[in-house]
């Protein structure tokens, strides 16, 4: 998709110019100051800390506030939205390494408009454009959840994928860029990469649905079906996270249970995870989320 962007009183218009019909609403909105990292329960939401997590520093998590999730501030019961349709109230832009010469941008310093609020096909989205990696993340942290959110590709691929390639991660903890790839590795230095540590709900061309660890995060997974993504089309996503365990569907069908989640961070005792944020992906391609909306568990 190529993308025409025009500014006028202070909104941004999005005129696709590929056979496409989307509208930016809002191109660099929302914002806020991204809390400590220091606990690995989760990133405090608030006023305190911005410059230090901007430039990607952050300390190294500890073991026991992952048990008690008590670091950061927990979403509170019902059923909400978590996109209010107009900008990115309730989420902080992350952007790690434009190029591996530069610095990590950091929380809402986003030039290149890798985020945005676009209509499509009749409904307000989000837009992640995929250029540079990156997450949107959740101001709150969950414990016992479910989570719906509906994703469609866009048209743009970037290097070094060059293909389609985004995740949902999930009890999100620890400091931000502190790991840029799947697996156990952390990035070096801490701070340098795109995304905070999480078990990550794969979306890319071919596996959607599976679960995949994105640094020291320790699981035991039962794969239950195969996901079957709608070409071009909505994909319905839901993630249920409740006592330990964690089931995840696409357009309706559980794909796999997982429990025993476990962080393991290096030189530290393996802790319980049971606390985190939530983390969309930029990750080399442009994709669209919308209708996200959290149900608290007990």
């Amino acid at each position: 998709m190529a993308y025409l962007t025009v500014a006028k009183d202070q909104l941004l218009f999005v005129i696709c110019v590929a056979g496409c019909s989307s509208t930016s609403i809002h191109g660099a909105a929302g914002g806020g100051a991204f809390g400590s990292a220091g606990g690995a329960g989760a990133s405090a939401a608030g006023s305190g800390g911005e410059a230090e997590h901007a430039s990607g520093a952050g300390n190294a998590p500890s073991a026991g506030a992952a048990d008690a999730g008590a670091a950061g501030e927990a979403a509170s019961g019902g059923k909400h939205s978590l996109f209010n349709g107009v900008d990115f109230e309730g989420w902080d832009r992350y952007l790690g390494k434009p190029s591996a010469a530069e610095p990590a941008l950091g929380i809402d310093n986003d030039p290149r408009a890798v985020y945005s609020v676009v209509l499509l096909d009749g409904e307000p989205a989000l837009r992640i454009s995929g250029e540079i990696w990156g997450s949107l993340i959740s101001r709150r942290q969950f414990c016992n959840f479910r989570l719906h959110a509906e994703f469609k590709w866009g048209t743009a691929v970037w290097p070094p994928l060059n293909a389609r390639d985004s995740v949902i991660m999930f009890l999100s903890v620890g400091p931000l860029g502190a790991v840029n790839a799947g697996g156990d590795a952390l990035s070096d230095p801490i701070g340098s990469g795109s995304f905070m540590v999480a078990p990550e709900y794969q979306i890319a061309a071919g596996d959607v649905g599976s679960l995949y660890n994105l640094g020291p995060v320790a699981f035991t997974k039962t794969v239950l079906g195969v996901g079957q993504e709608r070409s071009g089309a909505w994909n319905q996503v839901e993630i249920s996270f409740q006592d330990d365990v964690a089931s995840l569907f696409l357009n309706g069908q559980e794909l796999s249970r997982t429990s025993g989640f476990v962080l393991d961070w290096p030189a530290e005792p393996p802790t319980a995870l049971r606390c985190g944020k939530l983390q969309l992906q930029s990750e080399s391609a442009e994709i669209f989320f919308r209708r996200l909306e959290v149900e608290e568990l007990p």
